[in-house]
């Protein structure tokens, strides 16, 4: 889809126009024979999902989760920022183009699961896409879902995916991120390409972690905390070390033979449940190494009458 058809869908479902009822609960079409609606309750947003069978039977209903309007707004803005980021860089040189995607994840024990994700490659080319589950059922009766049919509440949360190339000597000089002693680390430096996201890395109260902390800068400038989470220095030097040494083996065995090497992936994960995940992988083929964060947002709590917690 084009950029602004993606932008115009995503408001009329979970930005403004949904939040505010400006839409006035109409049906939108996703594809032949399925629907979304999206219903504005309290400060939340419902999208209840809808299927006829093509017009050969009455529209029922397969699943329906809230989504808070606040959490709606935010991930519209990624999703702007990100698309502004990936045609601006992909005009002014195709090459640079690396791929990264946004999904906005809802869930109700009675309503069941949707995930909106939209991605981006490198050609420039956008997709959305809804990924959407049925709550369990019984297998001796129908269940209508509802967001709210059940006393326990329903969780949101956000995830972003970015990749970037790299090289064996840009690695080893990110060792200033997860070691200790290091008085000067990165602040708000922008992920390129992905220059909507910033990473900025401060030292924890002892030399036993580091904080990482994202935000996004949307098209107005509006600065949006994404996640952030302590990372150990003790496992991320370990993180470092075996990275940059399966980075230095693949280059070996790419000089001596091309294409002899095999696949390989290294992967940090940390996290804080108030604050959020933080998930960087390296992986090498053939001598290429490709370096990515994936993010999430702490997972919310969604009420009905729009009272939300950290989970």
């Amino acid at each position: 889809m084009a950029s602004a058809d993606i932008i115009a869908l995503l408001d009329q479902t979970v930005g403004a126009a949904a939040s505010t009822g400006a839409n006035q609960a109409v049906p939108q079409q996703l594809r032949q024979g399925l629907y979304v609606t999206a219903i504005r309750q309290s400060s939340n947003v419902i999208l209840r999902f809808e299927v006829d069978g093509s017009g050969t039977q009455p529209r029922y209903a397969i699943a329906e989760v809230a989504v808070s309007a606040d959490l709606g707004s935010r991930f519209l803005e990624f999703v702007k920022a990100a698309l502004g980021t990936a045609e601006a860089i992909f005009s002014a040189a195709p090459q640079s183009a690396k791929p990264w995607e946004l999904a906005l994840d809802a869930q109700s024990s009675s309503g069941g699961e949707v995930t909106i994700k939209v991605e981006g490659d490198t050609t420039g080319h956008f997709t959305v896409s809804w990924d959407i589950a049925s709550p369990k059922r019984p297998l001796d009766s129908f269940v209508v879902p509802t967001a709210f049919g059940s006393k326990e509440a329903g969780t949101e949360h956000i995830n972003v995916l970015v990749h970037f190339p790299i090289t064996l000597e840009a690695f080893t000089f990110l060792r200033t991120i997860y070691v200790s002693g290091v008085s000067q680390r990165y602040q708000d430096l922008p992920l390129s390409p992905h220059t909507w996201l910033h990473l900025t890395v401060t030292n924890g109260s002892t030399d036993r972690y580091v904080v990482v902390h994202f935000d996004a800068i949307t098209v107005n400038g509006q600065r949006l905390f994404v996640a952030e989470g302590p990372a150990s220095t003790d496992v991320g030097g370990r993180f470092l070390n075996e990275s940059i040494t399966r980075m230095q083996e693949m280059l070996n065995e790419e000089a001596a033979k091309p294409g002899s090497s095999g696949k390989w992936e290294t992967e940090f994960y940390y996290d804080d449940p108030d604050t959020g995940v933080v998930v960087v992988a390296v992986t090498g083929e053939q001598g290429i190494f490709d370096a990515a964060y994936e993010l999430q947002t702490p997972i919310q709590n969604v009420r009905q009458h729009g009272k939300r917690t950290v989970d």
